[in-house]
């Protein structure tokens, strides 16, 4: 037994890597080496991560299956014996050394999103079979809507929404959405009356241990990273919501229109924007690269443009980046923006904090969440906000947005083809 949380646990190797596999090996048209990565949070803490290599050498890149999420770490530089692999549109990387036969390996993965690097020991070992306990004979029915109370009966209690898909053989894929963006690719299974879960990215490591109470209660504690942990309690709940979004988010002043002074291109000219000027609908993204929520937001923005920027639509993100070297920050805009393809401009717009953001927006409210995404009409007023970001792991929630954002966007087009 190698995982330990508060006593023995196995966590999750899930059942949609073979197809995952299958799919990626016949698209390279070669055959994946699959292994175990062993990440140690803590003394007590470790996630395994179920990877593979294309092919046995230095150059190959390392493929991460995160639930339904398939993502790739790309060998860009070798010193001694250790490979750097980087995560992409992500400031991490796993700098590991394997043995001579690549059967095994050794390092750390390092998240550089931090305002201190933080750093996790990380092992790989290849293997052919799942480290998971055998799942129960009896299925819970997990699937649907759940509300879940972080800290619940304290001041810091927070009510967020589980929706979870879930298939026959006991699998359980879906999220946790709060009214800062959803909690990504949570995935894992069911065994022993116990719930495990799991997302892992260049920034997150998550883990949820539930008990279960039948098919309609859970209780457990959720983990983030090696030091955060909070108590929850869960009941199946297909009315539960969040608050509506205009209750987070809004205008104080509605007839200011907006102005962005002394934003940094990335090749770190100085820039103002004068929206009332400007006279073109423009959908305004507030992000960092550190915010894995905004590498879901961009992927759908990247697609916006490509459909309404005939139309009229500009699309830009300012981004608020971690430290105070403004060549570092612009320099991982410029990652972030290359490796996802965006057709749309990004700007270095201060430091990773909330109160930066506000500071560009004086005719809100404030802002409360990265990514925050602010639609302007073409006279520069603010027309409509998003608080947050519900991505691809939440299913239906996403659809919807997906609907409410191209909805906003046509009328907004349409009332400046009017004009």
């Amino acid at each position: 037994m190698r995982n330990a949380i508060f006593g023995i646990l196995f966590i999750f190797l899930n059942g949609f890597l073979g197809q995952a596999q299958d799919n990626f090996a016949a698209r390279h048209k070669g055959f994946l080496f699959p292994y175990i990565a062993e990440i140690q949070l803590n003394d007590r803490l470790q996630i395994q991560v179920t990877a593979a290599l294309v092919e046995k050498n230095s150059k190959s890149p390392i493929t991460i299956y995160n639930g339904k999420e398939v993502y790739q770490l790309s060998a860009n530089k070798r010193i001694g014996d250790t490979l750097i692999y980087q995560f992409p549109a992500q400031d991490a990387e796993w700098r590991i050394a394997f043995n001579e036969d690549f059967s095994e390996a050794r390092g750390w993965w390092i998240n550089y999103n931090k305002k201190v690097p933080v750093s996790y020991p990380v092992h790989l070992y290849m293997t052919l079979s799942e480290m998971i306990p055998k799942p129960d004979s009896i299925f819970p029915e997990l699937f649907g809507r759940w509300k879940v109370l972080f800290e619940p009966g304290t001041p810091n209690e927070e009510v967020l929404v589980g929706v979870f898909q879930q298939e026959k053989n006991g699998r359980i894929f879906g999220s946790f959405l709060s009214e800062t963006g959803d909690y990504r690719y949570l995935h894992g299974y069911v065994a022993n009356g116990k719930l495990h879960l799991q997302t892992y990215t260049g920034y997150w490591a998550f883990v949820v241990e539930a008990t279960l109470n039948g098919d309609n209660e859970m209780e457990g504690v959720f983990y983030s990273g090696g030091k955060s942990s909070s108590h929850f309690k869960a009941t199946k709940d297909e009315t539960v919501q969040l608050r509506n979004e205009a209750e987070l988010t809004y205008l104080i002043k509605r007839d200011q229109t907006v102005m962005l002074n002394g934003l940094q291109k990335l090749n770190g000219k100085q820039l103002n924007l004068d929206f009332s000027k400007k006279q073109q609908v423009t959908l305004i993204q507030i992000m960092g690269t550190w915010c894995p929520n905004c590498i879901d937001e961009a992927n759908l923005f990247r697609e916006l443009k490509a459909k309404y920027g005939s139309q009229g639509l500009e699309i830009m993100a300012l981004g608020f980046e971690v430290g105070t070297d403004q060549k570092k920050q612009r320099s991982r805009l410029k990652k972030f923006s290359d490796q996802l393809k965006l057709n749309y401009p990004v700007y270095l717009a201060g430091t990773s904090s909330k109160e930066a953001a506000a500071a560009y927006f004086p005719m809100l409210n404030g802002i409360m969440s990265f990514p925050t995404a602010i639609l302007v009409d073409q006279q520069g007023k603010i027309i409509a906000i998003h608080t947050g970001f519900s991505g691809p792991a939440t299913g239906a929630a996403y659809t919807e947005l997906v609907k409410k954002f191209e909805q906003e966007i046509q009328n907004a087009l349409a009332g400046a083809r009017q004009n």
